[in-house]
């Protein structure tokens, strides 16, 4: 299989030997028993199961006894604990924990964190294109997958003196980039609604590249926030009020609930989730320091929130992982993610509790990475991809 800097394509590959196992007719070389899977695809918790891994993802899944039980040559009995996908952040920073990507990994890995989309556009608005390749190589080869953006607006705005300005060709050298899934938030909404040309070449390379385009609208509404959306904004991190939010989701754009460090909008924001749209709501973090993520938490923390203030367990669940993995296509890549299936990478996250999103374990790539036994330190690299948080 290969690392978290995978291709984004729709080619599926697998082995004879990975549907032998599949069949049941070959052990696995892992295989996790007596699970209670989260399925984000049905929104249920299943009866206890077990999870065949070979080649880093997942190959089957099946009963405890009987016919097609599967066999391994590693088990691991999790004693009917649960476990779901790997989590994936749908929108961060990473130079907002002011830690090496490495380091971050360390914080958010433990705690059930496996993918990240990134927008690197503050250290691209002090080094530009350097600063982007930059994070490149410091994100790869880690057991945290980070998938990044291409900043849309550096300088922020005609008004920011950075160090840096960043044109549509400029972004071009970067799009063929197998971890470049989006163009990053469109923050410069007066530019994107005066057809400002300069960002209007970015819109039309994203757009013609198939790239997801993220939002950030603050506060628009009405006429102009149709115009926007118009525009192919197709999510918003910054709503701050439940019409805000219902307004963005009745376009058709993904709401982005965010719970960051400085801006904290998650409690407001849950009363415009219904059964209905939650679909099409991701779980972000946007801004987290390195103190609150060791204090407090990565995504884990956001879903124990939502759990608290009444979300169900399994819906907070589906919008860390499901939704944005399929918001940015990364369920359709090589390897794919946001689920626990045939096919998917076996990020599996093993919990004690479901509720308060208790972590005992998580494996990456089939590879135990954080829990007994693991000193989660960060990867070096070069280290394979699930190869551990190892000292």
């Amino acid at each position: 299989m290969e690392t978290p800097g995978n291709a984004i394509t729709t080619e599926e590959t697998f082995t004879l030997t990975e549907l032998l196992i599949a069949r049941g007719l070959r052990p696995a070389p892992l295989v996790l028993k007596n699970a209670r899977v989260v399925n984000v695809f049905t929104g249920l918790v299943d009866p206890p199961a077990d999870i065949a891994i070979a080649g880093g993802r997942i190959v089957g899944m099946g009963p405890l006894s009987g016919a097609g039980r599967y066999s391994g040559q590693t088990e691991v009995d999790l004693g009917g604990r649960w476990v779901c996908p790997g989590l994936i952040d749908g929108h961060v920073h990473l130079e907002s924990a002011m830690v090496t990507p490495a380091e971050f990994a360390r914080a958010v890995v433990p705690r059930g964190t496996t993918a990240v989309v990134a927008d690197p556009h503050e250290i691209a608005n002090v080094c530009g294109l350097e600063g982007i390749r930059f994070m490149l190589r410091a994100s790869d080869a880690l057991p945290l997958a980070v998938f990044l953006s291409l900043p849309s607006c550096v300088p922020a705005s005609p008004f920011d003196d950075a160090g840096a300005a960043l044109a549509a060709e400029d972004l071009a050298t970067l799009l063929d980039e197998p971890r470049m899934v989006a163009l990053g938030e469109v923050m410069d909404v007066q530019a994107v609604l005066g057809g400002d040309p300069g960002l209007a070449a970015k819109l039309d390379l994203a757009r013609s590249a198939g790239k997801v385009i993220d939002g950030h609208a603050p506060g628009l509404s009405g006429p102009d926030l149709a115009a926007y959306v118009l525009s192919g904004a197709g999510s918003d991190h910054e709503c701050t009020t439940p019409d805000e939010a219902r307004e963005r989701l009745a376009l058709g754009m993904r709401l982005m609930i965010r719970e960051g460090s400085a801006a904290r909008d998650l409690e407001a924001l849950l009363l415009a989730v219904t059964p209905a749209n939650s679909r099409r709501c991701l779980l972000v973090t946007d801004d987290r320091n390195a103190e609150d993520l060791l204090r407090e938490g990565h995504l884990d923390h956001l879903i124990r929130q939502a759990v608290r203030a009444g979300l169900d367990p399994v819906t907070a669940i589906q919008m860390a992982t499901l939704n944005p993995a399929e918001y940015f296509g990364l369920d359709r890549a090589l390897v794919r993610r946001g689920a626990l299936a045939p096919g998917f990478a076996a990020d599996v996250v093993v919990l004690d509790d479901l509720a308060t999103f208790r972590v005992d374990r998580v494996y990456a790539g089939g590879e135990l990475v954080a829990g007994p036994g693991q000193s989660q330190s960060p990867a070096k690299a070069g280290e394979r991809a699930g190869g551990g948080l190892r000292g």
